[in-house]
């Protein structure tokens, strides 16, 4: 019987075909706008009853084909999961061949493969051959037969399993675990079914293996079980035997160096090693490394090693390697984690990389720990190294010990501490945790530029502060601008200049400077000024920080002082940046107004401290008609306040100080309101007014305005003529009660109507248990009894008591009983039990 081909007419209209076939398909198609087109696309029925396609052989036996789909245009072809590729049984169809959105399945039957349905794992792969990337065969899976079996369809949603990353990846692997897709699981079989997507044609393998342990695939289709060659002699046999468990019993260096580690890092498929590295290869005075280490793709290597109580730091470091089987450089990720292997995830790591995400990602890393961090303990700890995503590359690692960090970089000594810290003390000229830091040595109006370069910080270090600068004003000013290849409107971040007043070990960063200005455009000076009052002696560091390494910066950078003389050397000298003023022939003085020849210069100002009036008053010199200057000291020229906070009484040598410059709100327990800032008008200090602005006036909840209106506030307090207990009268054993009274009469944050005003007023008690009120009277026209005193019920009152309670129960059993006597001899019946209720109840009717 000749089977139908697995693509529909319109699959296969691109492939050469003879006259008769054409003569038919050009046949079918002439016709299609006179009949409709045939149902199921010509590879199946519909039932009379249904509306859904019935396609010809679903299921194909091996190297036949069928169709599927919900329009059985899903052609199918019947292959094995042998690990050999499934297209070469069918490539006289150009199965392996495929366009924009078409599909082709393989039908794998469990009962036609070596382990039947005792195989534990599924594993694919797909190799997509053609060099186009972008043409991407996407992987789907169906399983079919058993009890929750589903119809083949184009919906991808409804697949068991899928693969769709090789457009990134030349092949793919999918692993598949029976237990994962079902505790009972009843399959007979599964579809692979392969969707080109994209905008290109596509050709493409596919291989399947069925297996009892973790199989894989090497990128050359060889099959592999528990990572070594099926038909591999027994030097690359990585494993003894596969557990009933389905994990591979690995053989060292494969297996787990310790009992727990966790799941997915290699030691169920023996595909990671681990490395034990020992104190003789690694130590404080000796660094281990170690070369051209492969790995595949996803991998892992781990290296194991001892941390010793002389050990303060690890650094471990990756470097990849470029390999023409790699392509090119590749990526590479590393973990550490004491006791046992890391792997990736959150928690399952102590240190990893310092990851920049700004800079271009590094093929060189490094994960840097120290006995100053909680995770750091003593013992075995365990370096992972994670391949890359795609390719099998090679690297080189090395693991280093340090008695201090980074041991000074040999530009320092190390210092430990009584406490066991180890520090680092920089020779001259370096400074930071490590010593690595070394600044440039600014020099004032020197101006230092420097081209487009990757760099992250560079540091500069001002000339020294000296005394004679602090004790003149002087500002110290540092202007700096930048130009990049990068950092565009979209761009978050900008370079920054930083400036740092700290000591010989200090360096200014993003956490710690003292001052910083981000420089937001390029092109364009941004300056840090330090006025008089900011400069310090000691040791000040600026650096330029480029927060974006992947983008190269260049920048100029000056510092310059510049001198601030008093009164500007009062036009007759000049001002040095030093603050020191150079006096023209014949004056003199700190400012230059004394005049060498005696008297002094019309015009110029001399100070007179008024300390009562919080000021200065300017004296003016001024010259008679011979000629003669002096300075006119009964007239004030100027007056200046000795502090901001004072200001100038207008028209008048005093200076004044406000108590306020804006009204107020003023809150109280009784209300909230404004008080205005009142400024007199012959310009005398401004006050807070005494009382509260009406119109801005509230009371708090519970409170009362002044009937009147007035700005005042009283508590209604309790209701009148009510008892309220009298907390201001003590009564022993009990508690007092008083009616509550009104004064009428409103007063400011007070009650109005309160209880107990007057002490001596009459009260009435309630008593402690096992208290009794004695005493009290009545007044009156009253039903209140008032007054009196609690005291201790006595014993005979108890006991009366009981004796009226027993009385009264036995007077109740006597009435009783007499009931019972009438009821027997009067109505003739004997006893009182349940048949006498029900003849009660037919008598009355209920």
């Amino acid at each position: 019987m000749t089977r139908a081909p697995p693509h529909s007419s319109e699959s296969f209209c691109r492939r050469p075909i003879s006259s008769v076939a054409l003569w038919l398909l050009l046949a079918a198609t002439g016709t299609a706008g006179q009949s409709p087109a045939l149902p199921c696309n010509g590879k199946g029925h519909k039932p009379a009853t249904g509306e859904k396609c019935i396609c010809d052989d679903v299921l194909p036996q091996h190297g036949s084909y069928g169709y599927g789909g919900a329009e059985c245009d899903m052609p199918i072809f019947g292959a094995v999961a042998d690990g050999s590729d499934m297209t070469s049984g069918c490539q006289d169809r150009q199965c392996n061949f495929l366009q924009p959105e078409e599909w082709m399945c393989y039908s794998v039957p469990f009962a036609n493969n070596k382990h039947e349905t005792s195989w534990k794992y599924l594993t694919v792969q797909l190799s997509r051959l053609s060099e186009d990337d972008a043409g991407d065969p996407d992987l789907y899976g169906m399983f079919y037969g058993g009890d929750s079996a589903k119809p083949l369809e184009k919906a991808t949603f409804s697949y068991d399993f899928r693969e769709t990353s090789s457009s990134s990846h030349a092949q793919v692997v999918k692993k598949v675990k029976k237990s994962d897709v079902s505790a009972t699981f009843d399959h007979q079989g599964v579809y692979l079914c392969i969707k080109a997507y994209g905008e290109v044609n596509l050709t493409y393998a596919l291989r399947a293996t069925l297996s009892d342990c973790p199989a894989d695939f090497s990128a050359a289709g060889q099959q592999l079980l528990c990572s070594s060659p099926v038909d591999g002699d027994a030097s690359q046999q990585r494993y003894t035997q596969c557990a009933p468990d389905g994990t591979c019993v690995c053989k060292p260096p494969y297996d787990k160096p310790v009992e727990d580690v966790y799941p997915l890092l290699g030691f169920e498929d023996c595909s990671a090693k681990t490395e034990a590295v020992t104190s003789a290869e690694l130590s404080l005075a000796q660094p281990w490394s170690k070369e051209h280490e492969a790995l595949g793709p996803k991998a892992w290597a781990f290296y194991s090693f001892d941390v010793t109580p002389d050990d303060y730091q690890i650094v471990a470091n990756v470097a990849a390697e470029l390999d023409t089987t790699c392509l090119e450089a590749g990526y590479f990720n590393l973990f550490a984690k004491y006791g046992q292997p890391p792997g990736w995830r959150y928690g399952e790591w102590d240190f990893r990389p310092e990851w920049d995400y700004f800079s271009e990602r590094n093929k060189d890393i490094e994960v840097k720990f120290d006995a100053s961090q909680p995770a750091w303990q003593l013992g075995k700890w365990f370096m992972g190294v994670n391949g890359d995503d795609s390719n099998t590359c090679k690297y080189t690692i090395s693991i280093s010990k340090y008695k201090c960090p980074m041991n000074c970089n040999n530009r320092g000594v190390c210092q430990v501490s009584d406490n066991g810290t180890r520090t680092c003390d920089c020779d001259k000229g370096f400074f930071g945790e490590d010593c690595a830091s070394e600044a440039m040595h600014l020099e004032y109006g020197v101006p230092v530029s420097k081209q487009l370069a990757n760099i992250e910080y560079d540091f500069f270090q001002l000339p020294d502060i000296n005394p004679d600068m602090l004790t003149h004003s002087v500002e110290v000013r540092i202007r700096a601008s930048y130009q990049s290849n990068g950092y565009g409107e979209w761009a978050a971040a900008r370079p920054e200049l930083l400036l740092l007043k700290g000591d010989l070990q200090s360096q200014p960063d993003t956490g710690n400077y003292t001052f910083k200005q981000v420089m937001q455009a390029q092109n364009t000076t941004y300056e840090i000024d330090l006025c008089p009052s900011q400069l310090k002696q000691g040791v000040w560091r600026a650096a330029i920080y480029n927060p974006m390494r992947i983008y190269k910066v260049g920048y100029n950078l000056t510092a310059t002082k510049e001198g601030r003389c008093l009164n500007n050397c009062t036009g007759h000298g000049t001002c040095s940046e030093d603050a020191i003023c150079h006096c023209q022939d014949n004056w003199t003085g700190g400012d230059c107004s004394v005049n060498a020849k005696g008297g002094c210069q019309p015009g110029s100002r001399k100070p007179m401290p008024m300390m009562e009036a919080h000021g200065t008053c300017w004296h003016e010199c001024r010259c008679d008609g011979a000629g003669d200057c002096t300075y006119a000291e009964g007239d004030c020229a100027d007056f200046t306040c000795d502090s901001a906070k004072w200001r100038r009484q207008p028209g008048k040598s005093v200076c004044v100080k406000d108590d306020c410059s804006r009204d107020q709100w003023v809150n109280s327990d009784s209300h909230n309101c404004l008080r205005k800032c009142e400024c007199p008008a012959d310009g005398s200090a401004c006050s807070l007014a005494a009382a509260c602005d009406p119109q801005h006036f509230v009371c708090k909840q519970g409170w009362q305005r002044f009937s009147n209106g007035q700005p005042k506030c009283f508590k209604p307090g309790c209701e009148a003529g009510s008892l309220q207990m009298a907390a201001n009268r003590n009564v022993q054993n009990g508690q007092a009660f008083a009616v509550c009274t009104c004064t009428g009469e409103e007063k400011e944050d007070e009650e109005l109507c309160t209880v107990g005003r007057d002490e001596s007023a009459p009260v009435t008690l309630t008593c402690n248990q096992g208290y009794m009120l004695q005493g009290a009277r009545t007044d009156q026209g009253s039903t209140v009894a008032v007054g009196g005193r609690c005291v201790r019920a006595s014993r005979r009152r108890v006991w009366a008591s009981v004796a009226l309670t027993f009385c009264e129960l036995a007077l109740g059993g006597v009435c009783g009983a007499a009931l019972l006597y009438l009821y027997e001899h009067r109505f003739k019946r004997s006893s009182v039990n349940a048949a006498l209720y029900h003849e009660l109840s037919m008598d009355t009717g209920f």
